[in-house]
């Protein structure tokens, strides 16, 4: 605990003559309330820099500690050691939220909204029904909406601040990616979905093009859903449905290896034969690895969007007006540099260079995506405005080892993210002024 300075702050006086004056004209509005009781009821507890921590909050976090640990069946510790803790943990609060506060942090009210809505939906309910859950168990909405704006700016602070300490080096990135850990995030898991028609070992010709037929059929059944959806045919046909479940490719069975690392997701394989029967695989999903290319595309852009001196209609004309003139044999980097909104591009004739999927914006890629090489798109609407896009040229590049690189960066910062947090916590507290009352 850090001394008490013999000055103390300006803001510090006013705060606590501000409570003191609350406390007094409480006292005399409610005369049955003495002044020591009021001041037993709710008084601050600790000073951690301009903020007063008060025993209301640090009591009533206490109680939902409680309360939670109790739901759990968990031992509560002393009430003696709960307090310092839950005081201590109010402390470092005030301080990160000062700090994010005075770097000019801020949650908009449109960012708190759509958390509340994402934390509804992963109870299940609409943002509505989670208001009401709220005031069943007798919690007020608008006090969970400050709760979690307060828990965004704590993430926020904690993250700008911790991460710039994370330093990673390239030995580091190696020794990952050699390592146990690294192997296996980058391995991608299948989740593989199986049907088994068993054959018996002496089944005749006619038994065997009989089982062919019906997997055949089940194959088609299967196309469209889930190998569950069609349960019951799947024994009529006197087949077995059987999952593998999620798995790596290294504990597929060596007769689907190759299916596996071929099959496209969502599609059924065609049938595959063994001593066992005739088995049809569909991978349901897939996670981790690495994807080792992608197809890059050269392209570049004319860009019209309303401004002080264009309104909606007239930047809709003037983007049908340059698709003409293209038509007519006019130069698109010519006309770029005529026309074009975009002060990147407009000066390199509207030239945005190769692009990854994902880098742009959908309405651009998915128009990117459709206009063959060489040609020119007819005039479409994004975020930014209308645009018309000729596609240049496309590419398949490998990015095995730069996105390889980058989930071990990600990992390992993972991995010292705790470490660092801790020493940025203590750091703070060591460097401020806390004084507990």
């Amino acid at each position: 605990m850090a001394t008490v300075p013999h000055k103390i702050s300006r803001s510090l006086r006013a705060l606590q003559n501000r409570s003191r004056l609350f406390c007094l004209v409480s006292a005399l509005i409610f005369c049955n309330i003495s002044y020591a009781e009021y001041q037993l009821l709710d008084q601050i507890v600790a000073i951690a820099e301009d903020d007063a921590v008060l025993a209301s909050d640090v009591r009533s976090k206490m109680q939902q500690i409680k309360n939670t640990l109790a739901q759990r069946g968990a031992t509560l510790p002393p009430d003696n050691i709960l307090y310092e803790q839950v005081l201590e943990r109010a402390i470092i609060d005030s301080l990160q939220l000062q700090r994010a506060y005075k770097s000019g942090m801020r949650i908009s009210d449109q960012e708190l909204n759509e958390a509340m809505e994402r934390i509804a939906a992963q109870n299940r309910v609409s943002l509505q029904q989670f208001r009401l859950l709220l005031e069943q168990q007798g919690q007020s909405y608008v006090a969970a909406r400050e709760q979690t704006r307060k828990e965004m700016l704590l993430r926020n602070i904690q993250q700008r601040s911790v991460m710039r300490k994370i330093n990673i080096t390239e030995s580091e990135v190696e020794n990952f990616l050699n390592s146990e850990q690294g192997r296996t995030l980058l391995e991608p898991e299948y989740n593989i979905d199986h049907i088994l028609l068993p054959i018996a070992a002496g089944a005749s010709a006619a038994e065997k093009q009989s089982a062919l037929q019906n997997i055949t059929e089940l194959q088609a059944l299967a196309a469209d859903g889930k190998f569950i959806d069609i349960k019951q045919q799947i024994t009529a046909a006197g087949a077995q449905h059987a999952p593998l479940g999620w798995r790596t490719l290294e504990a597929v069975p060596s007769l689907f290896e190759t299916t596996v690392s071929e099959l496209t997701a969502e599609v059924v394989s065609d049938p595959i034969s063994s001593d066992s029967g005739l088995h049809l695989i569909k991978i349901i999903a897939q996670r981790g690895g690495v994807q080792k290319s992608n197809i890059e595309t050269l392209v570049r852009h004319i860009l019209i969007k309303p401004n002080e001196i264009r309104n909606e209609d007239e930047a809709s004309d003037l983007i049908l007006k340059i698709r003409r003139q293209l038509d007519e044999g006019e130069s698109f980097a010519a006309l770029a540099k005529k026309y074009s909104d975009d002060p990147g591009s407009a000066l390199a004739g509207g030239e945005l260079g190769w692009n990854q999927p994902g880098k742009l914006v959908p309405a651009f890629e998915a128009m990117m995506d459709i206009t063959p090489i060489g040609e020119t798109s007819q005039p479409f609407e994004s975020l930014f405005g209308w645009h018309i896009v000729e596609v240049i040229d496309r590419r398949e590049k490998d990015f095995s080892t730069e996105r390889a690189q980058q989930r071990a960066r990600m990992a390992i910062a993972e991995n010292k993210y705790d470490d660092e947090l801790n020493n940025w916590l203590q750091q703070l507290r060591d460097d401020s002024f806390v004084e507990i009352k």
